[in-house]
């Protein structure tokens, strides 16, 4: 984005730092303009330190949500490209509202949620670009010939919420006959950026309503109502009213109906409140423009004379198209799939974040890559991740360290997350980038990130010669496990290692002269965990289900190994799962791959606690963030607590890779190669499934079922793509082939 365009602003209020409570109100620009002659092709650029919306001729341009979008502005800025051809006329207007968002707005958790962590003043700037027919283009910039004024949002903010009074509403104010004779003239501030920062267009697909809902009342008492949406959604009530001029509608959000009310404690300083006041007119529709709201149930109070019309939950995500899906004859493990999938959509808001409806709501990195692969399964991600990986390396120490959440708020959050490279967290840029390549097969995505996986394996270096990573600064271990706690020096050289050997496959893949390096040094780390961490009866310290998972899958222990202790760690735990965020991604994985698939079906199937089931049995729509964020015993869990979080939702990836067996190879990434190794379930529980994922190469379609003692299985493959097949512990008594479709009869070995 090279071009002459301003950075103005316009002062709606007195300064509101970083302790106020609210900011200032909604700032409007407007400019008119006339075209010179036939427009070929018209475009407006725009970047702000806030959100906006556009509107050109009393339309808007697009159905997105605040763009430009959520990066580290003090890295740089973003904008957005939008195609307004077919809005323009002769004579034109443009109109643009702008909220605080991440940039002026409040982010961050707990001590850390404060205000203008980015910037203490909206800014907008942009650029309409007009190219005539004749070959002459025409640029309209920002600068201090805008009109600007305030209007009916006296204030917003994407966790405390909207607050419209629609009796100051400034109607169409983007028609080009509007009358803007009270308006004033913005300020220009070409000295508020430092000399390195830079535009950067934004890439992502917007953010949009994806997902619409008609909430059902479910508690009328004097004033109040009570709505469930039937699904915890991110996202905003559509509202529509009639009413006198100066009723007041306030309207509470919350995961939970809990003894008759809504349950917000959880939000902790999160509002998430919107409030609308009535102008007065036969029909009013309230939507807000610049929050969204973690959400099932919504209390609306009535103040005033007011009537609802009508009311639509909306639920709304980057729009990512679908790119795979899972079914299978149990509804217990169908729900626990589309648990899995709406955390996804729910949390998928330009960044991956942990949560969407408490004050935190941050891309925090592990959560990110435990979930990165059961992602890509679901959504085209390819962009999505790119985008995020991006932010992970702007968040990248000086050191190497990678810091817990990206992008990096910059009040207070280098205190709350510290400068301790957390195992799992810290990994998230070796991580993210190999399941990206092995899931889409393009070499961009290692040039891009494989000199900042070199930094931070050359920090470990440097820090642990001999191979163990001791753990330095806060680290979270394995985050929200249950019983005995996993040694943290254990799990950050597993990492510590395991990255070194994605920094090996990742080198050879582009032919880099340091492959030997880094196996090597995979090598040393192996050998140097043995010798401190396992004993010689082959139990690793700490003794937990995640060490052995992990220590399994990234190579370091033999199958007969983990085998024999994860049976013998399920016998003493009562068979129920123990793993909390690391260890869960590979646990129903590591049980299939070393003979015990009949453990992972079995707590996949069980509507016990702990478990994902046992969150279904008892109403939920969305993956916890606890095993026990409630149980029967003791109710809500108090505290940190969401009931929408994608974490151990990664068993979504197992859906796709054991339950139907589809597997991609990191010799021939982008499913040039395909495996198909199912699993299939012996008990009963689960008799069928079915699902696609689709390549680069095409759709992989795969469907299975029992019949009587044998089980069918069936697939279509990409044309292009080379299959290969095997089915653990089974006889095959059959197989047809017919072009791209396989046909395989089995029975139990």
């Amino acid at each position: 984005m090279h071009f002459n365009a301003k950075w103005i602003n316009y002062e709606t209020g007195e300064y509101q730092g970083i302790e106020a409570r609210y900011g200032n109100p909604a700032p409007y620009f407007r400019k008119t303009f006339s075209c010179k002659g036939k427009v070929k092709k018209a475009q407006i650029l725009a970047s702000a330190l806030g959100v906006y919306k556009i509107y050109v001729n009393g339309q808007a341009i697009s159905d997105d949500y605040f763009s430009p979008g959520w990066v580290d502005y003090n890295k740089k800025l973003p904008f957005v490209r939008f195609d307004i051809t077919g809005f323009l006329g002769e004579r034109n207007a443009v109109g643009i509202v702008l909220g605080d968002g991440w940039a002026v707005g409040h982010v961050g958790s707990n001590a850390t949620f404060k205000r203008t962590s980015y910037s203490d003043k909206i800014y907008l700037c942009a650029q309409i670009v007009l190219e005539y027919e004749n070959g002459e283009t025409e640029r309209i910039n920002t600068d201090e010939s805008w009109l600007c004024t305030q209007g009916e949002i006296r204030r917003t903010d994407i966790y405390m919420g909207e607050y419209v009074d629609h009796r100051l509403s400034l109607g169409d104010f983007s028609a080009v006959d509007y009358d803007d004779s009270e308006w004033e003239h913005p300020t220009e501030d070409p000295f508020r950026f430092p000399r390195n920062i830079y535009l950067e267009e934004m890439k992502l697909p917007p953010i949009r309503v994806k997902h619409t809902f008609i909430p059902a009342l479910i508690k009328k008492e004097g004033n109040q109502l009570t709505y469930d949406v039937s699904q915890n959604i991110a996202g905003a009530l559509r509202l529509t009213f009639r009413g006198k001029a100066g009723a007041k509608v306030t309207v509470r959000h919350g995961e939970l109906f809990v003894d008759g009310k809504i349950y917000t404690e959880n939000l902790r300083k999160a509002e998430a409140t919107d409030v609308y006041i009535l102008a007065g007119e036969e029909k009013e529709i309230f939507r807000p423009l610049f929050t969204f709201h973690g959400f099932r149930y919504a209390e609306l109070e009535l103040e005033g004379e007011v009537e609802i019309l009508d009311i639509v939950a909306e639920a709304m995500y980057t729009d990512l198209p679908v790119s795979g899906e899972f079914s299978c004859s149990n509804s217990l493990v169908n729900r626990i799939y589309q648990n899995a999938l709406w955390s996804q959509r729910d949390n998928f808001l330009g960044v991956p974040t942990d949560c969407p409806q408490r004050d935190e709501r941050l891309g925090w990195t592990a959560d990110a890559q435990i979930f990165s692969q059961s992602a890509m399964y679901n959504m085209a991600c390819k962009e999505f991740y790119e985008k995020y990986l991006t932010d992970v390396r702007e968040a990248q120490l000086g050191n190497g360290v990678v810091p817990a959440v990206a992008p990096l708020p910059h009040i207070g959050f280098y205190n709350y997350v510290g400068f301790g490279p957390s195992a799992g967290w810290c990994e998230a840029i070796a991580e993210i980038p190999f399941c990206h390549y092995r899931t889409y097969g393009d070499r961009m995505i290692i040039r891009d990130n494989l000199y900042a996986i070199k930094k931070m394996l050359d920090y470990f270096e440097s820090t642990c010669p001999d191979g163990i990573r001791r753990t330095c600064g806060k680290t979270y271990g394995d985050w929200l496990s249950l019983g005995n706690e996993t040694d943290k020096d254990m799990l950050s050289t597993l990492f510590y290692g395991h990255s070194a050997y994605i920094c090996a496959e990742l080198c050879r893949a582009v032919g880099d002269f340091e492959t030997a390096r880094y196996e090597a040094l995979y090598e040393k780390i192996k050998k140097a965990f043995a010798e401190t961490f396992v004993a010689k009866d082959g139990t690793i310290q700490s003794d937990t289900q995640s060490c052995y998972v992990i220590a399994y899958k990234f190579g370091f222990i033999s199958k007969a190994s983990a085998r024999e202790h994860l049976e013998r760690k399920f016998r003493e735990d009562g068979g129920k799962l123990t793993c909390g965020f690391l260890g869960v991604r590979f646990l129903l994985p590591t049980l299939c791959d070393v003979g015990l698939s009949e453990i992972a079906y079995r707590l996949i199937t069980s509507e016990e606690y702990p478990g994902w089931g046992y969150s279904v049995v008892n109403g939920a729509t969305t993956i916890w963030e606890h095993w026990d964020s409630f149980t029967q015993e003791r109710g809500i869990r108090d505290g940190m607590n969401s009931f929408n979080h994608y974490s151990f939702g990664s068993c979504t990836e197992w859906m796709y890779e054991y339950v139907l067996g589809i597997r991609s190879h990191i010799e021939s990434p982008g499913f040039e190669k395909i495996s198909f190794i199912p699993y299939f379930c012996h008990d009963g529980s689960i008799t069928s499934a079915r699902g696609y994922y689709d390549s680069a190469k095409g759709r992989i379609d795969v469907e299975w079922r029992r019949e009587g003692e044998k089980f069918i299985y069936n697939v279509t493959s990409p044309e292009e793509a080379e299959c290969f097949f095997e089915f653990p512990e089974m006889k095959v008594l059959d197989e047809k082939k017919d072009g791209n479709t396989y046909r395989f009869e089995l029975v139990r070995a």
